[in-house]
């Protein structure tokens, strides 16, 4: 809310949209909002909207927005439905303001160049083949999605097939065998097939078989080397998350004895900022992500973290201020887009860090979770990244002492 008791225009709400965009699909693709608005104007509208937002709450301490080092290019996963346009298979994303309709996509300036190979080689594998594409309605069909995976820094490349349940498995395992030989020269390193009987439409399955290549990837942030599983959640813009990291650093400064991080992840945070705490604790309520952790925690030979697969409300709940820690430990919060469990500013508060570190991906739940903990902490700086340029996104670093 802005200090009359409205709440504050959302970036490009109401904006006219003019100047020309650079890809062929923009304006029915639900990929981009904003690209044919220049990108400086982008930022400055986000800063325009941060500063009714968390302006209230945040003041002169909220500084400008940090741009994406690059506007083009910058995600390194997308996930491309399969679908039918103008009655022939398709390979793309959701038509703007449509559930069901699917975007032929032949160029995306926000993933890779790759794009357009990986998915014309895809889509002539499954016409010649004739598997037909997943119906959302009638949920029949066979095709449902394509995931991309793309480490910006290590040039590896994977492709995750998911299909429903094919009618004659071994013929389709032979086919993928096929499509694989073609995937390789489009500079793709993995091919993983998995298989879904769900009628939900998610871009998720159990893996069924490793194609070509390894059942993980690697991709390097601040310079850290993760290697991840297939669906392991990653920031999607790792040259936007260097700056940020490299910001949360200075906030930590050095002298810790510990460092919890809340809502860990696979340690994205954490494992980078490692080298300036004695010790650190990470905690994620997904397994699979805590597995992702450790094993990047033992191949860097990091024997002073350790990641638990807990809700990081449940953890908080049993943590103490243990007197050997005494004010020597800090507190690293990234929650998802839902923002903080609501109990969670209270046990924060009771368990009392010196210093909070949050990272926040949803500035409209970070408003209400600043004004939770308003009452015991104060904002010392907040910082936007735009790590999502051409959409309405925006990611905020903010630094919370205790009072």
């Amino acid at each position: 809310m802005d200090e009359t008791g409205s709440s504050p225009v959302a970036p490009f709400e109401g904006m006219p949209l003019s100047g020309a965009a650079r890809c062929r699909h923009f304006g029915v693709c639900g990929g981009c909002a904003t690209q044919d608005v220049p990108y400086p104007e982008q930022v400055a509208r986000k800063e325009e909207y941060l500063r009714g937002l968390l302006g209230p709450l945040c003041g002169d301490v909220l500084k400008p927005v940090v741009p994406s080092p690059s506007p083009w290019y910058y995600r390194n996963k997308m996930e491309f439905a399969f679908g039918f346009e103008h009655g022939e298979l398709a390979i793309g994303l959701r038509r703007r303001g449509r559930f069901y309709g699917v975007v032929n996509i032949e160029e995306c300036f926000i993933m890779s160049e790759s794009v357009a190979p990986v998915l014309s080689a895809i889509r002539a594998w499954a016409v010649e083949k004739g598997f037909p594409p997943y119906h959302l309605r009638r949920h029949e069909g066979l095709l449902r999605y394509v995931v991309m995976r793309e480490g910006k820094r290590t040039g590896q490349m994977v492709v995750i097939l998911v299909t429903a349940v094919p009618p004659d498995e071994p013929v389709f395992t032979a086919a993928l065998d096929d499509l694989g030989a073609r995937l390789l020269s489009c500079g793709v390193t993995t091919l993983l097939w998995s298989v879904t009987d769900r009628k939900a439409d998610l871009a998720v399955g159990e893996l069924k078989k490793t194609v070509v290549g390894n059942p993980w990837f690697e991709e390097e942030l601040a310079g850290v080397r993760f290697r991840l599983s297939p669906y392991a959640f990653f920031q999607p813009n790792v040259s936007g998350m260097d700056l940020l990291i490299a910001q949360a650093g200075k906030y930590l400064g050095s002298g810790w004895k510990m460092l919890v991080d809340l809502y860990c992840g696979v340690g994205g945070l954490t494992l980078p900022l490692l080298p300036q705490v004695e010790r650190a604790i990470g905690v994620e309520s997904e397994p699979a992500a805590v597995e992702d952790a450790g094993l990047n925690a033992r191949i860097l030979g990091r024997d002073n973290v350790h990641f638990l697969a807990e809700d990081s409300l449940a953890f908080l709940r049993r943590f103490s201020n243990y007197s050997f820690l005494g004010d020597r430990w800090a507190v690293l919060l990234d929650p998802p887009r839902a923002g903080m469990h609501p109990k969670m500013a209270f046990q924060l508060e009771r368990v009392a860090p010196p210093l909070i570190i949050y990272v926040s991906c949803n500035p409209k739940m970070l408003a209400v979770d600043l004004q939770s903990l308003s009452r015991t902490y104060r904002v010392e700086e907040a910082i936007p990244y735009d790590f999502f340029p051409h959409t309405p996104h925006v990611e905020v670093l903010v630094k919370l002492t205790r009072k």
